[in-house]
């Protein structure tokens, strides 16, 4: 069980929300937990722990893009890692690459 297609679409808008700075980094952690949670619950091997919800934001993309990773890397603005992950996000919306994983 591993990409998402039924998903996809709220983390687009999500992501996109949150580069139009119309959400705070709050809302779109939020936002993405709450997925990670519905999606848990449909997993038929639930029993199975460690399992998370991942990202791709564009082909080729070599991450794991995890939400931690996304919390960790947006909440420091002026880090590097920070403005690395925008410009992905960025990439991954504008040429419809963006991919939801769960495993």
């Amino acid at each position: 069980m591993s990409i998402q297609l039924p998903y996809t679409s709220i983390v687009r808008e999500a992501f996109s929300l949150y580069l139009d700075q119309q959400i705070d980094l709050d809302t779109l952690i939020e936002r993405l937990r709450e997925i990670e949670l519905q999606v848990m619950s449909e997993d038929p091997d639930e029993e199975e722990t460690g399992k998370r919800l991942w990202f791709r934001f564009f082909e080729g993309d070599p991450l794991q893009t995890t939400i931690e990773d996304i919390e960790t890397d947006l909440s420091q603005p002026s880090h590097p890692n920070s403005m690395i992950l925008q410009r992905g996000i960025a990439l991954g919306l504008e040429s419809n690459e963006l991919e939801v994983h769960y495993s």
